[in-house]
């Protein structure tokens, strides 16, 4: 039994840590990109999956001592949750800003970028979802992931909109009703990681 939980663990270190990988180089590549083009929802985007990069990573870590240390385990819960709901302030206060003091965005380079954000959050909230009942740090990365990609269909829809008509409002509202829609998980996610 011991021989197959640690054989388990070691897999989803694995998937972990490529999964931290590639949505890294898409961090760098979606900021690069929206800082180019000004877009709130692409750099807003960016700074949210770079939390999620730390979210994987302190999943990663707490996988590997929940055996040994359970309430450091517990403390990584904790700071996943944090994370998560800093994030959403993040996404909020830049999207409160552009919403301030609008700027023109190249509405196709952003969707193209976000519609590369959808396959690789995607993807990687596919993987997590089949543990997240295991654990709930995995289950804190699935929220993360998850929420990244609603937030990507939403940058995507809102590149498209502004392509079409010319609205660069749109980018910062999106990026609001996002943060919005991202920080019920997030409180339930903090609740429960305090509780257990």
């Amino acid at each position: 039994m011991a021989h197959e939980h640690h054989a388990h663990n070691l897999q989803l270190s694995k998937m972990l840590i490529v999964c931290s990988v590639i949505n890294l180089l898409y961090v760098v590549i979606e900021a690069g990109v929206g800082m180019a083009v000004s877009s709130a929802g692409l750099v807003s985007d960016a700074g949210h999956n770079l939390s999620d990069v730390a979210t994987l990573l302190i999943s990663l870590v707490a996988v590997n001592i929940a055996a040994s240390k359970p309430k450091a385990a517990k403390g990584l819960t904790i700071a996943n949750a944090v994370l998560l709901i800093a994030a959403v302030a993040l996404i909020a206060v830049e999207g409160i800003s552009k919403l301030i003091s609008p700027e023109p965005v190249q509405g196709a380079i952003v969707s193209l970028t976000a519609g590369i954000g959808i396959i690789i959050n995607g993807v990687t909230a596919y993987l997590l979802m089949r543990e997240q009942d295991r654990d709930i740090n995995i289950k804190a990365s699935f929220l993360h992931m998850l929420s990244d990609t609603l937030v990507s269909v939403g940058v995507l829809v809102s590149g498209l909109v502004i392509a079409k008509t010319g609205l660069y409002i749109i980018d910062p509202v999106v990026s609001l009703v996002i943060a919005a829609i991202i920080l019920v998980p997030a409180l339930r996610l903090f609740v429960q990681a305090v509780k257990n």
